[in-house]
């Protein structure tokens, strides 16, 4: 009875760290030219190499760009004139969507 009261809660955090070992992020930079960069990467430090980047118009979420991260995890793209959003997509559990700056 001892043992599994100890195992139950070890096998649950398990779980938890195991859900978040590889959470796709990613940040946007604009240096005041108009361009933004972005730069993904996994939580566990894997910069996000060859992945989707997906932009999407808030108005009617039509796509209005796409292209894919380099060899380093970044992607250079034309900053919108309306507002967006910006989606890395590596496959199935591995998407983040976020407000375009």
């Amino acid at each position: 009875m001892k043992i599994t009261t100890v195992l139950i809660p070890l096998f649950i955090l398990f779980l938890c760290f195991n859900a978040h070992a590889h959470t796709l992020y990613f940040t946007l930079s604009d240096d005041g030219d108009n361009m933004v960069e972005l730069e993904g990467m996994f939580s566990n430090g894997v910069m996000g190499a060859g992945i989707a980047v997906n932009l999407y118009s808030k108005e009617d979420n039509a796509l209005i760009w796409k292209g894919r991260t380099d060899e380093f995890g970044l992607c250079t793209f034309e900053r919108p004139d309306k507002p967006y959003e910006v989606e890395l997509d590596a496959g199935p559990g591995h998407q983040s969507r976020e407000d375009g700056i």
